[in-house]
């Protein structure tokens, strides 16, 4: 390579096919089919009662074909505006002791329970109104 063609070469950026095979986006700049389908299966999900963090993803995971992981699966609950984080519980495990896990519901089911909520934020709920 000589140097008139080095000064011409750019940064290596992935064209938008890459992207599309690497699951990042489709051909169209859209989100991923894999996403658009955990993002249903959650809302379904999350359709009858809040759950927390773990029993979404033995659902997602037990339901489809290659599930998802818990990385995945947080960035889904937490940008999705249709879901809302509503509380935490405690977990107690033998060898990191006690941890909170998120509890998330959807915003048809938060506004329909919790008419004051004002549908900015989360909403932490009591125990008795679920």
């Amino acid at each position: 390579m000589n140097d008139s063609n080095r000064s011409q070469q750019t940064a290596w950026a992935p064209t938008p096919e890459a992207e599309c095979r690497t699951g990042k986006y489709n051909q169209k700049g859209g989100k991923s089919m894999k996403t658009v389908r955990i993002r249903e299966k959650i809302k379904a999900f999350l359709a009858e009662r809040p759950r927390n963090t773990a029993e979404i993803l033995e659902h997602i995971n037990s339901t489809m074909r290659h599930g998802t992981t818990s990385q995945q699966l947080g960035n889904v609950l937490s940008k999705d505006k249709d879901i809302v984080k509503v509380g935490y519980i405690k977990r107690s495990g033998i060898l990191s002791g006690g941890y909170d896990i998120c509890e998330w519901a959807t915003r048809i089911w938060v506004s329909d329970n919790y008419p004051e909520w004002d549908g900015e934020g989360p909403i932490l709920m009591d125990r008795d109104r679920r």
